[in-house]
């Protein structure tokens, strides 16, 4: 960050990429959303990921195991998430995604659906 022109740099936190690699996206979120005007929220199965990295397995292959999962169900903060955003009064863009490969037909709509609602639930959205 330090490297480059925050005229010309801004970021995509992608919450579940970012935790997956042992990043905390609550704190990057608090020290950067000056950078940060858009957002990919989702999450990581944090026993998964532990396992992915203790075993080496490519990232192709961790999320065909189900690496990332519903923001209910992950290791990311979304109640704090959702603070920092309220404190920095956040009016960028954000979306709602879960990495999975392969995908069933029906297996997106309903964990949308939960997503939504949780989101909703806890105050985002």
């Amino acid at each position: 960050m330090a490297d480059t022109d925050p005229k010309m740099v801004s970021l995509c936190l992608d919450t579940g990429h970012h935790a997956y690699r042992g990043g905390d996206p609550v704190g990057f979120m608090r020290k950067h959303y000056t950078r940060i005007p858009y957002l990919h929220l989702k999450s990581v199965d944090q026993e998964m990921q532990k396992k992915v990295e203790g075993e080496k397995i490519p990232f192709a292959k961790a999320v065909a195991m189900d690496m990332f999962c519903e923001p209910s169900r992950g290791a990311v903060n979304f109640v704090a998430f959702r603070d920092v955003l309220r404190e920095i009064d956040f009016e960028g863009f954000a979306i709602v995604e879960q990495d999975m490969y392969p995908a069933p037909f029906d297996k997106p709509m309903p964990i949308a659906k939960r997503t939504r609602d949780y989101l909703r639930q806890i105050g985002i959205g």
